[in-house]
């Protein structure tokens, strides 16, 4: 008999165990669930903006065991640091998994990054949770970048390039047409309109030019944006032939009147001529200028930029330094596809300009500057 009760005695306790055990189970198994579920909420977040995402969502990461997260690499030309939790040790070789991490390389036309993620001390059901986890977001993030991408593609198909350059050219036609307005209507006296009416006058033909531009792009979808304009003599735009579309350029000549078009005071220092494509100088001009315009009046101050130009025997840099108006977009997203300042009137920003400018061979790079920043143009050209 006292066999027996020993016997289920330790029945009993061997039930109760494996009744605790599955209780515990099934209550990791849901919050398993829940955690996932919350990850897997991310990919929307993740298709918008996915360096944004993982930082902000450090909380949710942590939840699902991705403790220690490194992403690191470059972003549409900019160099990016994502760090969350302790700092991992280097992991050298490409994706996979080494036991104390595991990583996996995303590889674009401009983007490439390294996501690695730590699995030092978890133990047991926790690292395959872990490693579920890193696997989804892997997952995720593959998607979104190539959706990205697919996107980008489309979007650069020849008809599409015809449709950047109209907004291009009709965003700054637009910036131009409201400054006239605003110059005419704040015009009290009468010499003060007859100033404004002479710098009309001097701006008009710039603003004939690009309508122009607009209209033989509507008429013409093969139209090619880098050929149809350049500098000749001092302040004369005109088409060029194919065989022709590297002039010599006077870039004091082509700053100055970029800068009376978007009326932005400028400092410069320096000169030089240069032997380049004309089309993506005047992108470029057009991009920083206007934007110099249009935030300074939308923040109440002077619309001022120092230009410096600098020359040596096998290359030319311009540097636009505006210390003083603030940046209020992340310098990583500046010559992002679609990136804005703005909450509403996306619109293509510096990316359209970078693109040009590395099609002819160019670089167009940013940095910050006090509160401001400070954007460059390299051009590898012949002095003339």
């Amino acid at each position: 008999m006292i066999d027996l009760y020993d016997a289920a005695a330790v029945l009993v306790v061997a039930g109760t165990s494996i009744g605790l055990v599955l209780l515990y189970l099934r209550r990791q198994s849901r919050l398993h669930r829940l955690r996932m579920g919350l990850l897997l909420a991310l990919r929307h977040e993740l298709h918008d903006d996915p360096l944004a995402t993982l930082t902000r969502h450090q909380i949710t990461l942590a939840s699902a065991g991705l403790r220690q997260l490194d992403c690191l690499g470059n972003w549409y030309g900019t160099p990016v640091a994502i760090r969350l939790g302790r700092n991992m040790p280097p992991h050298a070789g490409p994706s996979g998994h080494n036991g104390q991490q595991i990583s996996q390389r995303f590889d674009y036309d401009d983007i490439d990054l390294m996501l690695r993620i730590g699995l030092t001390g978890l133990r047991g059901e926790r690292r395959l949770f872990a490693l579920q986890a890193a696997q989804v977001l892997f997952a995720m993030l593959q998607g979104a970048l190539s959706a990205r991408q697919l996107a980008l593609v489309a979007a650069t198909s020849q008809r599409a390039k015809v449709g950047v350059f109209l907004q291009h050219d009709m965003r700054n036609l637009a910036q131009w047409v409201q400054l006239v307005a605003e110059d005419f209507e704040a015009a009290d006296t009468d010499d003060k309109l007859m100033t404004r009416a002479r710098r009309l006058r001097s701006n008009a033909p710039q603003a004939a030019r690009r309508a122009q531009r607009m209209s033989q792009a509507m008429l013409n979808p093969t139209w090619q944006p880098s050929s149809t304009t350049t500098l000749q003599g001092a302040s004369t735009f005109g088409a060029l032939p194919d065989d022709a579309q590297h002039d010599t350029l006077d870039l004091p000549a082509y700053i100055n009147e970029a800068a009376q078009m978007h009326q932005v005071s400028i400092a410069l220092t320096g000169a030089a001529s240069a032997t380049w494509d004309a089309g993506a100088l005047i992108t470029v001009l057009d991009n920083v200028l206007g934007n110099i315009s249009s935030l300074s009046r939308d923040s109440l101050l002077p619309a001022r930029c120092a230009v410096v130009i600098e020359s040596w025997p096998d290359k030319t840099r311009i540097r636009f330094e505006t210390p003083h108006l603030p940046l209020n977009i992340p310098l990583e997203k500046l010559f992002e596809p679609w990136a804005s300042s703005r909450n509403t009137n996306k619109g293509l920003g510096l990316y359209q300009a970078r693109k040009q400018v590395l099609a002819a061979g160019g670089q167009l790079t940013a940095k910050r500057l006090e509160s401001g920043i400070s954007v460059t143009l390299s051009m590898p050209c012949k002095k003339s």
